[in-house]
């Protein structure tokens, strides 16, 4: 019988499919955008699956996001629209490098790398964010390297 279970495992989505979740852009835009911070985060598509979500984060013009990892979650990081900067820790020193992201330009981010990104435009910078498990979770930090300031979960 313990035999069979990796077997329905593997079966059960051909026979029981989930349902196809969609996620309008009117759903995205923000309420006030004139009260919300310079890094505004909107989760796409969460708690649908166990292996990935989306998240679309608006960089305001001239704005810097928090110091933060993903925790054990890998991202690759879609530039939607506008010119930003990524800047992220490439070890275990404090090798800080700058990756100039435009329009149609991809980015992995590996679970635990400190990052950040900004936007010293005037226009808004638009990412999507695409994280390894169900829903988004990482800590942002006081610094680099600096101690957790809030913990996502």
């Amino acid at each position: 019988m313990a035999s069979l279970i990796p077997f329905i495992h593997e079966i059960l989505p051909m026979i029981m499919p989930s349902a196809t979740r969609i996620t309008r852009a009117k759903q995205l835009e923000p309420a006030h955008p004139t009260v919300e911070g310079p890094v505004i985060h909107r989760e796409a598509i969460v708690n649908k699956c166990d292996k990935m979500c989306a998240s679309v984060l608006t960089t305001r013009p001239k704005a810097t996001s928090t110091i933060r990892h993903n925790s054990e979650q890998d991202a690759i990081v879609y530039a939607v629209s506008g010119n930003g900067i990524l800047t992220v820790n490439q070890g275990l020193g404090m090798e800080l490098k700058d990756h100039e992201l435009s329009p149609g330009d991809f980015a992995f981010i590996p679970a635990w790398t400190e990052h950040q990104v900004r936007n010293e435009t005037e226009e808004d910078v638009v990412w999507l964010m695409i994280q390894s498990g169900p829903h988004p979770i990482g800590a942002d930090l006081a610094d680099w390297g600096g101690d957790m300031v809030t913990v996502r979960n």
